[in-house]
């Protein structure tokens, strides 16, 4: 009997490992240095290792200087979960650098999904940035993007848009915001705040206070103290980004690209 349980403990173990290091190769190794936006990123599994699921976070700096930040949620857990993620963050990827605007980026992404096993009720959220102090957002059946400012006020962007994807609900326009250089901007999914004893609401007055009495601590930091906070009673898996919004590059952007990545917290 024991020699049948440690073979079953054996192979669960060595099933864990593996999903662990497909969702590891499927997310990215580090961020571009986008140079005018400090970011900070990050994922935390379910506590239950065979049950790592599909979030994902992304950063794209385009040719036009714009910043396309991505997090988005497949429903479910498992192998086939953690395939349909990387097949629709590569898709999000590619459509974020040539997509003018966020709510195209979630509109093509959309037909991908309909057509893509798995991808249907998907949810995804697109935010871009070009240096000025307007933003542009889009998401379909995501949690808003949290907007915390320099005052120690935060609210809510992006409440009420389009269904999760596969639904075919036409987005006319992104919802545009503004913020002051230095605020901060937090993206999720709802694994971070969603749990079975507490509200939403009370979740996310959490995570914002939590960013807001760390809000000069560097964005990697603050990812992981948000992350350490909520994995104790996490009852799925997240993806948190964090971005503070600097609307200038430095001069040796161009020449650091290649060569020094942002930091992605573990």
């Amino acid at each position: 009997m024991s020699r049948s349980v440690s073979a079953t403990d054996s192979t669960a173990a060595s099933e864990a490992q593996r999903l662990r290091e497909l969702q590891r190769l499927l997310l990215p190794a580090s961020l571009p240095p986008v140079g005018c936006t400090e970011v900070g990123a990050g994922y935390r599994s379910h506590n239950d290792d065979l049950r790592l699921g599909g979030d994902w976070y992304d950063l794209v700096d385009r040719p036009d200087d714009q910043v396309v930040a991505i997090v988005g949620d497949v429903v479910g857990h498992g192998l086939g979960q953690i395939g349909v993620m990387g097949q629709l963050r590569a898709a999000t990827n590619a459509l974020s650098r040539c997509c003018a605007e966020p709510h195209d980026v979630v509109a093509h992404l959309d037909g991908f999904a309909r057509d893509f096993p798995g991808a249907s009720m998907t949810s995804v959220i697109v935010v871009m940035l070009d240096g000025t102090t307007t933003g542009r957002i889009a998401a379909a059946g995501h949690p808003p993007m949290l907007h915390v400012r320099g005052d120690g006020g935060w609210d809510v962007v992006g409440e009420g848009m389009r269904p999760a994807l596969g639904f075919h609900v036409d987005l006319a326009e992104p919802v545009r915001f503004t913020y002051a250089v230095d605020d901060l901007l937090v993206l999720f999914s709802d694994g971070l705040v969603e749990r079975r004893d507490g509200s939403w609401d009370t979740r996310v007055e959490r995570v914002a206070g939590l960013v807001r009495d760390h809000f000069e601590e560097s964005c990697a930091d603050i990812v992981r103290i948000v992350l350490d906070d909520a994995v104790a009673d996490s009852e799925d898996d997240m993806a948190l980004m964090i971005m503070r919004p600097r609307n200038h590059r430095a001069p040796d952007h161009f020449l650091r690209r290649l060569d020094d990545p942002v930091v992605v917290a573990s």
